[in-house]
């Protein structure tokens, strides 16, 4: 998991922020307890995400993907599971595959009773899929993406993803 997460914090390196967005620079994740502390950053830096059209070039953008990529690998608060099963539909492209996490991070934080890994996946997908087809290029989606979306959209993700 962490060298997804390695490859990922390569990928969004840039140094601009958003105006949208808190002043990144400033919330320091050094401490354990500066992950507790920065959650109601995450939470605005993954409603921004989900705000914001996939851009490879919106570099505010990307340094939010990079600081939620940063804070999901050092929070000693919470576990997520990036599991083949589920991120096998997204790894072709980093950008969706980040918008999967930052669906899975959103819906910890908005659930922090569903512990459970399938219970989590479930609840990104949902989160994930509708902004997907909305917001990303449709033209790059693979066949197992369409089929999981037309799975979602007839409600049997649970059945298309697990039986």
């Amino acid at each position: 998991m962490r060298k997804i997460f390695f490859a990922f914090l390569c990928l969004f390196s840039l140094n601009l922020y958003g105006q949208e967005l808190p002043n990144l620079k400033n919330v320091k994740l050094n401490k354990k307890a500066s992950y507790k502390n920065a959650e109601p950053t995450i939470v605005k830096v993954v409603d921004y995400l989900f705000k914001t059209p996939i851009d490879k070039k919106n570099k505010a953008r990307n340094n939010a993907g990079r600081f939620l990529l940063d804070w999901m690998n050092g929070t000693p608060d919470h576990v997520f599971y990036l599991e083949e099963k589920e991120t096998s539909f997204f790894n072709t492209d980093p950008d969706l595959l980040l918008m999967y996490m930052a669906a899975l991070t959103k819906f910890s934080l908005e659930h922090p009773t569903a512990k459970e890994k399938q219970t989590q996946a479930l609840g990104a997908m949902s989160l994930i899929l509708p902004y997907l087809y909305q917001q990303s290029d449709k033209k790059t989606w693979t066949k197992e993406l369409w089929q999981l979306y037309d799975a979602s959209k007839n409600e049997q993700l649970k059945e298309f993803l697990y039986h």
